[in-house]
């Protein structure tokens, strides 16, 4: 059974989120936007053994503290999409430069594509593609909850000025997860939780485009 903690102290109100098997112990990181210390206390309290360092895309304020998150858990391995991969060291498509830095972040260890699947333990965290904030950008989906980074929010969706940003691409990433139970929980990379079935009949993208 997957459990997690949600931390949200970093930059723009990014989350990161740490998801565990609760039988295992067995965990994984969702970005890195926040400082790792409340993570990581947070894991040495709960017995957790951090396996993987995911990136839902490159932008700097999910990938801010890489780095850091790498150097408190020396055993996880980082991940993220080929697409966005590229990008990690171009400041201007990961978004640094709009911070007034020009930060290159470390290429990720391993690649992540669509329909892959990461095992905590029992749980499988199953990679779902979804283009259009970024081109690389990805969801993980696990037990009726869906980790959707900046492709969907409560009422919104990521932007698409952002280089590499596509709105056909978004409809289309937007239309598969539509197509998700309804009852499945989106854990977005800003801001709260909401469900498909909530955004599938009030999120404004369906009337912008």
């Amino acid at each position: 059974m997957l459990e997690f903690k949600r931390f949200t102290n970093g930059l723009l109100g990014a989350n990161t989120y740490l998801v565990w098997d609760r039988d295992s112990r067995e965990a994984a990181v969702i970005d890195a936007g926040n400082p790792p210390e409340p993570a990581e206390v947070f894991a040495k309290e709960h017995g957790l053994s951090v396996k993987y360092i995911i990136l839902t895309h490159a932008h700097y304020d999910h990938v801010l503290y890489l780095e850091d998150f790498l150097a408190a858990f020396p055993g996880a391995v980082s991940a993220i999409h080929p697409e966005d991969d590229k990008i990690m060291d171009d400041p201007r498509l990961n978004c640094s430069m709009l911070f007034g830095s020009e930060e290159k972040f470390p290429h990720c260890f391993l690649m992540l594509e669509e329909g892959d699947e990461l095992k905590l333990g029992e749980t499988v965290l199953k990679i779902l593609h979804t283009p259009g904030h970024t081109e690389g950008g990805i969801c993980i989906l696990a037990e009726g909850m869906l980790f959707s980074g900046d492709t969907l929010f409560y009422d919104s969706f990521g932007r698409m000025d952002l280089g590499r940003g596509d709105v056909k691409k978004m409809a289309n990433s937007l239309g598969r997860l539509f197509e998700l139970p309804g009852e499945t929980v989106v854990y977005p990379g800003h801001g709260t939780r909401t469900t498909i079935a909530r955004e599938k009949q009030e999120n404004p993208f369906l009337y912008m485009y």
